[in-house]
């Protein structure tokens, strides 16, 4: 199966490599025409001028198609079976043969051998890369991993091909890629290797086997402690191994995880017994239960089901469905219960139906422990966890069927259950609204499940995907109340297309412009965003707009050598204007003060040093203007010619100090409107924040500081960096709002994922709006967190540990 996460993973994978291509076809424009200028041979120096016209004109045009072309690569090989391959000639039939032309096969070796070039240089990474790529498809073969060179140099020489460019031409631009291409992948890799590391990933094959707790106490003389271990490895196939080998190992894997094992930890159920309830169910999913026990789990689901306000006044709730003082309490019990616990107060018949394995007795202790504590979690609502209630049943069966539901994060019915605890804190009010709609949502889908034949996978799988596509509707409501802002944000990451595509192109095109290189990257990385946005807000042609483009131009003349008097002379009566120009844009774009002030300590020197300096010659000079007319001359962008670009993901943009998504040029009206959270405004907040000042229900869980469950996929992030990978919408979290932390929901995010929009509050809605950079920086920074720090059932996991610990020494905890 492959993990949930492989997309959040490839995304901003797939972003280096772009920018890695980029970058390196930007480099193969001034190879080219260096080569060009120096080659002896007229017949190679045409053709490399030809190449380097090519690239020079389709250079967008072809990134774009790059893209396209890559992802298209990657999908198909993700979608793709080993097995049945259009590689597999065992597979291949005679309708499935088509000739290929000589032109094709020449660009398919030319591909493969600038994928070996470039493995040559960065096989160390890469191998990082695919160890993690193979955990997360459960597949070690290399010819799966979707970032492998081969993809990359066979994008990009079929869209050379695409955007129009000459074969001979293609080939060129080909080797000039090629010692390019390796190093900056090689670091590419590396990144990513750490981006994945850094997102709790685990390369195959690099588990560490934890030391066996063969100390372990039995059941009812165990300590509080319990030890770290990774669960031991289930059995295939049963009928290759003996019930009891099957029984041990599987009480075995339990008794690591929450610290016990049976009182005869060799044998589950005695040498002859074949677990007269569950027939070995811990090894194998769906194994076969007695027809009376089957009977009696849904007889005992039908009776939870039906919750009156006797039943209600039992588990500690009100009429209302709020907590009361007075709970539910049993010895080992973390709190009042939110609804009854079905399996504890129906143990006795559950073990004599179920068999009496001592396996099965196991089991089924360890469950009713999991819904003490899945029942009195603080951060489930009572409504929701009365309907997670009523799948105790099920969750019970499928617990004594398949061990997989307690070491496996993947797991359907572990899955649903957790999304349910996960939606149960997105609402305040569940008795009108969307928290209504939600809890009748939630309550049919559990009526399936109680109702149906609960012994299928596929029934948990359908429902979880019911689910998903009901929370999908939800937020599109919520984002259908805020279209207005969503429209203007998405207005706004279109205006960052252009910037993007328009600092692409003067990056490019000032090259082979004598300039300091400061100036060179203020040029292309900020004014060329002063420039688009006077175009876009008082159009092309307009005063405004005009004046702009002519402050760049006269600001790369102003720190040419002006030797000579009059040269002086002419400067000195343009520089107050220019000054006035140039503090007039950064205003307009709302540049950050400090990086202004180092922007002018670098270009007042320079402009005191050419004052100095004897002037260049006159032909040098008007090629020079000339040059920077050319360059001013150049069309900006439209929104539709953009459309199509990427945007770069907020780790990215957070690592560039030139990020477009750095500041957006936003009016105090659209702030207002937009509940818009400017980046200056994270700057020099006191982060010294406790989670206590948000409310009793965002307290810290001190078991979790112990969370060391060794499942078979890492967790999710529940805050630092890598967080912003893993938000969903209709998920509550925590912001730092005025100083205190609020619970917000996650209702919208922009087609790039530039911007993002939260709500706050139910009865009287707070938007909260922010790029895509700022909201890294309040991950990284820690104020932005997932609202739980664990999932629903590990939480319960941990607990519930400690709980069988304590009643094991006849304490409580």
């Amino acid at each position: 199966m492959t993990d949930p996460r492989l997309d959040a993973v490839l995304q901003p994978a797939l972003g280096r490599i772009r920018g890695v291509v980029s970058g390196a076809l930007d480099q193969a424009v001034v190879q080219l025409g260096t080569q060009a200028a120096a080659s002896t041979s007229n017949l190679q120096r045409q053709l490399l001028m030809t190449a380097d016209r090519e690239l020079r004109l389709k250079g967008n045009r072809l990134k774009q198609c790059f893209e396209r072309e890559l992802n298209a690569l990657v999908d198909g090989c993700l979608q793709s079976n080993p097995d049945t391959s259009p590689n597999s000639l065992a597979n291949t039939d005679w309708a499935s043969l088509s000739l290929v032309d000589n032109a094709q096969v020449e660009r398919d070796v030319q591909a493969d051998r600038l994928a070996l070039t470039v493995m040559h240089a960065c096989e160390r990474p890469l191998e990082a890369v695919g160890g993690y790529i193979a955990g997360l498809l459960d597949d070690a073969n290399p010819e799966r991993n979707p970032l492998r060179p081969k993809l990359v140099a066979k994008a990009l020489l079929d869209s050379l091909i695409q955007v129009g460019i000459p074969e001979d031409a293609a080939q060129a631009i080909g080797t000039q890629l090629a010692p390019v291409l390796g190093p900056a992948l090689a670091v590419c890799y590396e990144q990513v290797a750490n981006d994945m590391r850094g997102a709790g990933l685990q390369a195959q094959g690099m588990a560490v086997q934890k030391a066996r707790n063969s100390g372990a106490m039995p059941l009812g003389s165990l300590g509080a402690d319990a030890r770290r271990t990774e669960p031991a490895p289930l059995a295939a196939d049963p009928t290759t191994t003996r019930p009891s080998a099957l029984h041990a190992r599987a009480a075995q894997a339990l008794g690591e995880m929450f610290g016990v094992t049976m009182p005869d930890a060799s044998y589950a159920g005695g040498e002859g017994d074949t677990g007269g309830g569950s027939g070995g169910g811990g090894m194998s999913s769906g194994a076969p239960l007695s027809v009376d026990f089957q009977n009696l789990l849904r007889q005992i689901s039908r009776q939870a089901g039906e919750i009156g306000k006797e039943a209600m006044a039992a588990a500690g709730l009100g009429s209302d469905g709020a907590r009361q003082d007075v709970g539910l309490h049993a010895p080992g019990f973390a709190g009042p219960l939110m609804a009854v616990n079905q399996i504890r107060a129906n143990r006795e018949e559950l073990v004599r139906a179920s068999g009496g394995a001592a396996l099965d007795k196991m089991v089924i202790d360890i469950v009713a422990a999991l819904f003490d504590q899945v029942l009195s979690d603080p951060k489930v609502a009572p409504e929701m966890a009365r309907q997670i209630a009523r799948l105790q049943m099920p969750v019970l069966r499928v617990a004594l069927g398949d061990m997989n539901f307690f070491n496996s994060r993947k797991h359907p019915v572990r899955r649903f259950v957790n999304r349910v605890a996960s939606l149960s804190a997105a609402f305040d009010d569940y008795s009108q609204g969307p928290g209504a709609d939600c809890l009748a949502r939630i309550t049919s889908l559990v009526n399936d499940i109680v109702d149906g034949d609960f012994d299928r996978m596929d029934l948990y799988e359908t429902k979880l995907r019911e689910l998903e596509a009901f929370i999908e509707a939800e937020t599109a409501q919520d984002a259908a109340d805020s279209a207005d802002i969503a429209a203007l944000l998405s207005s706004k990451e279109a205006d960052l297309r252009v910037q993007q595509r328009y600092m692409q192109i003067l990056q490019r095109e000032l090259l082979d412009v004598e300039l300091p290189e400061f100036l060179r990257e203020f040029l292309a990385n900020v004014w060329s965003r002063v420039q688009v946005t006077a175009a876009t807000r008082n159009g092309a042609d307009s005063p405004l707009a005009q004046r702009m483009k002519a402050a760049g131009r006269e600001l790369a003349l102003s720190v040419q050598p002006k030797g000579h008097p009059k040269l002086r002379q002419a400067f000195l009566l343009k520089l107050p204007s220019l000054m006035k120009d140039v503090n007039e844009g950064l205003a307009l774009i709302q540049h950050p003060e400090a990086a202004k002030q180092a922007f002018f300590a670098e270009l007042l020197p320079a402009h005191a040093a050419c004052l100095k300096a004897a002037p260049t010659h006159d032909l040098t000079q008007r090629l020079l203007e000339q040059r920077l007319k050319q360059v001013e001359s150049i069309a900006i962008p439209t929104r539709e010619e953009t459309a199509s670009d990427s945007m770069p993901t907020p780790l990215d943009s957070l690592q560039s100090d030139h990020s477009l998504m750095s500041t957006s040029a936003f009016s105090a009206e659209e702030i207002k409107q937009s509940g818009f959270i400017p980046e200056a405004a994270l700057d020099g907040g006191s982060l010294d924040i406790n989670l206590d000042l948000a409310g009793p229900e965002v307290e810290t869980d001190p078991t979790l500081g112990e969370l060391d469950i060794n499942l078979d996929t890492p967790p999710p992030p529940a805050a630092g960096l890598q967080l912003v990978h893993h938000i969903q919408k209709g998920t509550p979290y925590h912001m730092v709002m005025q100083g205190k932390w609020q619970k917000v929901r996650l209702t919208w995010i922009s087609e790039g994922r530039s911007f993002f929009i939260f709500n706050a509050g139910q009865l009287h809605k707070q938007t909260i709006s922010l790029t895509g950079r700022t909201l890294a920086r309040m991950c990284e920074t820690g104020r932005f967190k997932a609202f739980e720090q664990a999932e629903l059932i590990e939480r319960a996991t941990v607990r519930a540990r400690k709980q069988l610990a304590a009643l094991s020494a006849g304490t409580q905890p």
